[in-house]
């Protein structure tokens, strides 16, 4: 027992060995901890920054590709109208029929760059070639029921309607239109020539005694604003039938009016 401190002496031992040590270390220790988690509240409020801010914008971007579409839809409309309006007052079909896909200028074995250049020259050719009915009094009917448009198009018009034209895709099934409409695999169909494999292939007059033909359209081209537009067009009745053409429509008192038609080929 003699080797041991006994309990008074232990109390001084303890106190005098132990707790000066534990008050010295106590503050170091509370300072080390405190700053190994000062990291926490600012690492926590960068990460819900950053949250917020991805909200923000995927929200935005929504928003934005629910303008685009609504006004893709609202554009097919008014092209679909001024193509099958009456020339004489009467309707000259009661069914429409749409290519299910997209119209586009991508060829077989070519890339989307390669693509867009080929378009912008067909557009800078269009751009250049004198309108066909530009008298100086076309000209005044133009100021006077355009508002002064003379139908040029925007940079970014023409970029984004490159952009998708030489993209691929299903085409809307939600714009209206003032007919029934059917929407078709345009391979499924034939007009005068019967091909040499017609399995499965049907006979389109026959088939769709009520329409004339086939619609296709491509993609629309907007301008930044969703004020402008530019869509491609083809109306396809036979082998030597059909005509295509290029729709510039500007957006006026909440309407979608066709401004420009080019005729880029026809049959």
């Amino acid at each position: 027992m003699s080797g041991y401190p006994t309990n008074r002496a232990l109390d001084i031992w303890l106190f005098r060995g132990y707790h000066p040590i534990n008050l010295s270390r106590g503050p170091e220790v509370s300072a080390g901890m405190s700053r190994r988690h000062s990291w926490i509240a600012p690492v926590a409020c960068a990460a819900i920054a950053i949250t917020l801010l991805f909200w923000f914008y995927l929200s935005r971007y929504r928003a934005d590709q629910r303008a685009v579409t609504s006004a893709q839809d609202e554009v097919y409309e008014a092209v679909v109208r001024d193509m099958v309006s009456p020339t004489n007052g009467q309707a000259e079909m009661h069914q429409l029929v749409f290519d299910d896909t997209v119209q586009t200028g991508l060829m077989s074995g070519a890339d989307a760059k390669t693509c867009e250049e080929r378009v912008r020259k067909q557009l800078r050719l269009l751009e250049n070639s004198t309108p066909p009915f530009n008298s100086l009094a076309d000209k005044i009917y133009r100021v006077l029921t355009r508002g002064g448009d003379d139908g040029g198009l925007r940079a970014d018009t023409v970029q984004d309607f490159l952009t998708k034209f030489c993209t691929e895709g299903p085409l809307s099934r939600t714009f209206h239109t003032d007919f029934p409409r059917v929407f078709i695999d345009s391979g499924s169909v034939f007009f005068d020539i019967v091909p040499t494999n017609s399995s499965g292939v049907k006979d389109f007059r026959q088939t769709f005694s009520e329409s004339s033909g086939v619609i296709s359209l491509s993609h629309v081209g907007f301008s930044s604003t969703l004020h402008e537009a530019l869509v491609s067009s083809s109306f396809v009745c036979g082998g030597l039938c059909g005509t295509g053409r290029l729709y510039i429509l500007k957006k006026k008192w909440g309407r979608w009016e066709v401004t420009g038609i080019s005729i880029v080929w026809i049959s």
